[in-house]
């Protein structure tokens, strides 16, 4: 047994299902130091940060997409009885989670974009509000909603970064061993 409730786990995900899970792990933490640093940079540097945060934003989109059809469809190569107790409840639960707040955190970057009459530019393709005119107020909503869900999200992940941690040096029962390269 190999602490999970199974008998021999295999010894790692697919190439693609870790390759999927590190570049969304990249890009998500990009993602967020730019978030931050966008407002707190002087002048000269805000444009072309904002212009690095919509391409990489713009590509983590496709990379999620991607990776959601990947998982819906049987991609993820490793499938195993959830453990027992509080961690064997709570992984799908962290999860699921990080995927719903992925994807809200996605379309709020749109959406906040959108909203202040701007279309989204990334690598030099101008993506256009498919919306009318928005309100300041509902401008201001979406990009507050977006940057508090980011930091949601980086919290989560933070978590998720330390369970990990916790398998591979205290339970020692292989699954970080099974994401990593």
């Amino acid at each position: 047994m190999d602490g999970m409730g199974v008998g021999v786990a295999p010894v790692r995900y697919s190439v693609e299902t870790r390759w999927l899970h590190w570049s969304c792990a990249w890009l998500i933490g990009a993602q967020f130091v730019l978030g931050e640093a966008m407002h707190r940079v002087p002048r000269a540097l805000h444009g072309p940060i904002v212009s690095v945060h919509l391409s990489l934003g713009v590509l983590l989109a496709a990379l999620f997409v991607t990776r959601v059809a990947w998982r819906v469809t049987g991609g993820r190569a490793i499938r195993f009885a959830a453990g027992t107790g509080l961690a064997g409840r709570a992984a799908p639960l962290v999860h699921g989670g990080l995927y719903l707040m992925l994807g809200v955190e996605i379309a709020l970057g749109y959406l906040a974009r959108w909203s202040g009459g701007n279309p989204v530019e990334a690598f030099g393709a101008v993506i256009r509000s498919p919306f009318g005119p928005m309100s300041r107020e509902t401008h201001h909503l979406f990009g507050s909603a977006h940057g508090w869900l980011a930091w949601a999200i980086i919290v989560l992940a933070g978590g998720h970064g330390a369970a990990a941690l916790y398998h591979a040096r205290v339970a020692r029962d292989g699954v970080l061993r099974r994401m990593w390269a």
